[in-house]
């Protein structure tokens, strides 16, 4: 197994995994389908992606479970959409599309531009 730089839909696939499993204890793949409503074929390609790359592992009753890595990653992306969605919202954006855009805008800001909107938040500006 090896680590590599994931794509936007990875990212996605990892974060699902990392909000369902806080939310139910576990997460399988049609958890996963369901949620970002994709087809069971999807999923089970992306699933082997993020495996191979080193990001999750399967018990043998398919339970996905988020390596460190795969934690790090779910939770830095994770992190990013709440950071964003806030300061959205901060700024007059109602909830729904705030939420929409920072999903969308959550793979492509900089690491210093999230630190910045971070510290404009915690100065309430």
């Amino acid at each position: 197994m090896y680590s590599r730089k994931t794509n936007e839909s990875e990212e996605d696939y990892l974060e699902s995994i990392l909000l369902i499993t806080q939310k139910k204890g576990c997460c399988r793949s049609v958890d996963v389908a369901n949620e970002l409503e994709v087809s069971k074929a999807s999923v089970s390609v992306a699933m082997s992606k993020l495996r191979s790359g080193g990001y999750l592992y399967m018990d043998d009753d398919h339970t996905l479970h988020l390596t460190r890595l795969g934690k790090q990653t779910a939770q830095k992306v994770y992190d990013r959409h709440l950071t964003l969605k806030e300061m959205l919202e901060k700024i007059g954006v109602a909830s729904e599309l705030a939420d929409q855009e920072a999903c969308r805008m959550e793979h492509v800001i900089s690491d210093d531009s999230i630190s910045k909107l971070k510290l404009a938040i915690q100065n309430k500006v």
